[in-house]
């Protein structure tokens, strides 16, 4: 395998777990996302680790190339390739990282607001990532009088204002479940 094919496969693994959600959500089978966020930390190591093997092999051949005194074929598309498919990977594992160091403080958790509305803070088995909240908020939105979601990979949770005369806890919770990811009330 040359360099250049295998920071693209690096860019391929790195994006599954924020695209592959996404398509799946797209296609209509989010609850295939659970399987994804499950392992996400695969792709993004083997991400990783292909992803430096490109950059040793694009090396390794240049340093060949050189003290052999030869022109090395294709050196600058494999190294604008190699700088392209590092950003990408870099970006995308950046997005997974980045919810588990700077993942926010949810609403705090109070049960009725003064504008009329209630506040739920439901868990969420299986959230791991960025990608992973997105068929959570998705299926939550579609509910009627669901006004505010904030979803959490980070503290895997997802904190609903919902209006209470239109749905309750449950309704929510089911939301959730048909998402592929497993969610459950707070102990009272």
């Amino acid at each position: 395998m040359k360099a250049k094919q295998a920071g693209i496969l690096a860019v391929i693994l790195g994006s599954i777990c924020c695209i592959g959600p996404l398509l799946l959500l797209a296609i209509g089978v989010g609850s295939g996302a659970v399987f994804i966020g499950r392992y996400h930390w695969f792709f993004i190591i083997a991400a990783m680790a292909i992803l430096t093997w490109a950059w040793a092999k694009y090396l390794r051949e240049k340093t060949v190339c050189d003290c052999e005194h030869k022109p090395m074929g294709g050196q600058r598309s494999a190294i604008v390739t190699l700088l392209i498919t590092t950003a990408l990977v870099i970006g995308f594992d950046g997005l997974n990282i980045s919810r588990y160091v700077f993942g926010g403080v949810p609403p705090a958790a109070q049960d009725q607001l003064s504008n009329g509305l209630s506040r739920i803070v439901i868990s969420v088995d299986g959230l791991s990532c960025v990608a992973c909240e997105i068929p959570v908020r998705h299926a939550l939105r579609r509910i009627d009088g669901v006004k505010a979601i904030y979803v959490s990979g980070a503290t895997k949770t997802a904190t609903v204002e919902y209006e209470p005369a239109k749905t309750n806890p449950e309704q929510l919770v089911a939301a959730i479940n048909s998402t592929g990811y497993r969610a459950s009330l707070p102990n009272k």
